[in-house]
């Protein structure tokens, strides 16, 4: 009976873990931030305010009298964090214990995915080649990224009901508006810099930077109302040269978006009690890595 138990435990933990090291790190691993140091803080900070929420709310479930006053004073905290973000990427764990130890898989869908987005953007801001010796580099570290199975989120195209379908879907949004929309902001300045890279020449991608570095702090400058998106902005809409180079990524960033709006709305809802968050959790988190769950046939993406 004993070994049953340890066969089950043993069961349940590789559900929820996996390994998050990309081995051997590839050698354009961080350079962005030598070509680009505001870029690469600024990604920093998105990682840095997304953890301090997520832990700020799940430590609130439930006790947030006044959303309102709320959103203003956590707002104030992420806008300090912007203005001085961090030079090196801080470790989830010691900003929000309570979110890592809630979200085990997701956690791990995240750092992979991440780390997918961050040498996607170290490649393009480095490459000496701007053609196919570029597009292959590429190519091979999403092949690396692909091959870890156990934490890829899905390169299939999911419908927005994935985001907006649950049960407990938009309580993000309706309650804290403006949060809502400056991480949208993230992601618009993520899927941006990935089309401002691929311009031809260094002064070209210079000014494409600098300008999506300008427009994103235009976005967040006066929330909710400097930030006009109605939907969360999609990777081959912002970035259509990128998404014609590689049509598999733009589905795999937007599941990656998809599940952080999801994992607000969960932290968020009324009807999803903290009893029940890990498991909804790895539900949903195992509903990204589905290439068939919510998979559509009308993809995103430009012809």
């Amino acid at each position: 009976m004993k070994k049953i138990f340890f066969l089950i435990f043993i069961l349940i933990s590789n559900l929820t873990q996996a390994e998050v090291f990309w081995y051997p790190s590839p050698p354009e691993a961080y350079k962005l931030g030598e070509v680009y140091p505001e870029a690469q803080k600024l990604l920093f900070a998105f990682d840095y305010g997304h953890a301090l929420v997520y832990e700020t709310l799940i430590l609130k479930k439930g006790d947030i009298k006044n959303p309102k006053e709320f959103e203003k004073e956590m707002l104030s905290k992420i806008f300090s964090i912007l203005n001085n973000p961090p030079s090196i990427k801080m470790d989830e764990g010691d900003i929000a214990p309570n979110y890592v130890y809630k979200f085990p898989l997701v956690i791990n869908l995240f750092d992979w995915s991440h780390m997918l987005h961050q040498f996607v953007l170290d490649v393009l801001a480095t490459s000496e080649d701007r053609g196919p010796k570029m597009i292959s580099r590429i190519n091979e570290i999403y092949a690396q990224y692909k091959s870890n199975k156990p934490v890829m989120i899905t390169d299939t195209c999911k419908s927005m009901l994935f985001m907006d379908g649950q049960y407990f879907s938009k309580s993000f949004r309706r309650q804290f508006p403006s949060f809502n929309l400056l991480i949208w902001s993230y992601h618009w300045f993520q899927i941006k810099l990935y089309e401002a890279l691929l311009a031809p020449t260094k002064m070209e991608r210079d000014f494409g930077v600098a300008d999506t570095i300008a427009k994103f702090k235009n976005l967040i400058s006066d929330l909710p109302d400097s930030a006009d998106f109605d939907m969360m902005p999609e990777t081959a809409t912002e970035a259509p040269t990128f998404a014609k180079l590689f049509p598999k990524i733009p589905a795999a960033f937007d599941n990656n978006h998809m599940l952080h709006d999801i994992v607000s709305d969960m932290i968020t809802s009324d009807k999803v009690p903290m009893a029940k968050l890990r498991s909804e959790a790895l539900r949903m988190g195992r509903m990204d890595q589905d290439p068939e769950a919510y998979k559509t046939t009308v993809c995103n993406q430009t012809n």
